[in-house]
């Protein structure tokens, strides 16, 4: 079941966030008040996964993640194309870590295609390479 964050998703969210590695837990809020749109996949009463998009004719998928057990049943698929119903976008960007091949992977998956390498784009100074999904 995929259904829109709130306030007592809170201490599940930051759980699934610890599987990031850059997490912004300010968008929890974000995610719950707006302007962003959230999503929890619940499998078994359980917190499966989460994603955050922030709304525009191009959305941006600014976190997703489905904890280790419940990966490889959908949910990610799931809570994509939830954010996108709920955003009604034109279209989809996600950015990754370039060196995150588990990710790319995810996203190619998803149906995103690359976009464009974001030199620096993390605080580290990690670049980051952007895909996006058009619909």
């Amino acid at each position: 079941m995929i259904r829109p964050l709130t306030e007592a998703d809170r201490p599940a969210i930051e759980t699934l966030q610890e599987h990031l590695t850059y997490a912004d837990p300010s968008l929890v809020e974000a995610a719950v008040d707006g302007p962003f749109v959230g999503r929890l996949a619940v499998d078994e009463g359980m917190p499966a996964g989460y994603a955050i998009a922030f709304p525009g004719t191009t959305a941006t998928l600014s976190e997703l993640v489905v904890g280790p057990s419940f990966r490889r049943r959908g949910c990610a698929s799931a809570l994509v194309d939830a954010v996108d119903t709920a955003i009604a976008a034109d279209g989809i960007a996600a950015v990754t870590p370039v060196e995150n091949e588990a990710a790319r992977s995810l996203y190619l998956d998803l149906g995103f295609e690359p976009d464009e390498r974001l030199p620096e784009f993390y605080a580290d100074g990690t670049d980051g390479l952007r895909f996006l999904r058009v619909e």
